[in-house]
C-alpha cells in the first residue's frame, strides 16, 4: 500500500477523534451533554470503531489476518453506510438534530468517513471475498445495539434516536418497523459489499473459511 495512502488513513482517524471531541465540547456549550448517553450513540461508536480499523490497516494489519481484516474492514463498510443512511434518511432534517449537531462533527461522522470507507472497499478489496453466512454475522453489534438501546430506554426512559423511542407516534408498531426495515437494509447492504469484491478461488475460500 502506497505510504501516501495509509497517511491519508491515519490523518482522517485523527480527524475522525477530533471530530467526536468537537462533538462533545459542543454538547458542553449547550449544558447537553453526558458521558453515558455521548457514547451511546451508534455515529460515535461506529467512528470510533472505523479509527480503530483505519490505523490496523495504516500500520499493515498489525499481525492480524488478512481474512480477519477483510471482516472487519466489511463489517465497518457496513457500519459506517448505515451511519450515513439512517442519518440522511431518517434524522438530518429533524430540527432537535440540527440544533445538538456540530457543522464539523456532522461533516466527519456522516459523509466524508462513510464516502472513504466505501472507497477504500472498492478501491483496494481484500484478497479474498468472505462468505455471505459469515459475514451475517457483521449484524451482531448492530442487533446488539438496538436490543441494548431498547432495554436501558425502558429502564432510563433516554433512547438515542427518535425512531427507537416506543413515546414517540407509533410506539412499539413504529419502533418494529423501522428496525426490521434497517435490519433488511443491513442484509441488502452485506450482499451489495461483498459484490464488490472480485470472485476468487475455492483454495482461497477455504483458507479464509478456515481462519
Amino acid at each position: 500500500m502506497p505510504l501516501a495512502f495509509n497517511a491519508v488513513r491515519l490523518i482522517l482517524a485523527c480527524l475522525s477523534v477530533v471530530a467526536v471531541f468537537v462533538q462533545a465540547n459542543y454538547l458542553m456549550s449547550k449544558a447537553d451533554f453526558q458521558i453515558g448517553p455521548f457514547l451511546s450513540f451508534f455515529t460515535i461508536q461506529a467512528n470510533l470503531i472505523a479509527v480503530c480499523v483505519l490505523v490496523i490497516e495504516a500500520l499493515g494489519g498489525l499481525g492480524i489476518s488478512q481474512g480477519n481484516r477483510a471482516a472487519f474492514r466489511g463489517a465497518i463498510v457496513l457500519y459506517m453506510g448505515i451511519t450515513g443512511l439512517v442519518y440522511a434518511v431518517l434524522l438530518s432534517q429533524l430540527p432537535i438534530v440540527k440544533e445538538i449537531v456540530h457543522p464539523f462533527a456532522d461533516g466527519m461522522h456522516h459523509l466524508i468517513m462513510p464516502l472513504w470507507i466505501l472507497f477504500e472497499w472498492v478501491a483496494f478489496p481484500p484478497t479474498a471475498r468472505p462468505s455471505y453466512r459469515r459475514s451475517l454475522w457483521w449484524l451482531a453489534y448492530p442487533l446488539a445495539f438496538l436490543f441494548f438501546s431498547l432495554g436501558r430506554g425502558a429502564i432510563t426512559g433516554w433512547y438515542p434516536y427518535p425512531f427507537l423511542d416506543p413515546n414517540q407516534p407509533g410506539g412499539w408498531l413504529a419502533v418494529g418497523i423501522v428496525s426490521g426495515a434497517i435490519l433488511l437494509l443491513g442484509c441488502g447492504m452485506i450482499w451489495a459489499i461483498l459484490m464488490l469484491v472480485p470472485r476468487f478461488s475455492d483454495a482461497d475460500h477455504l483458507r479464509i473459511g478456515s481462519e
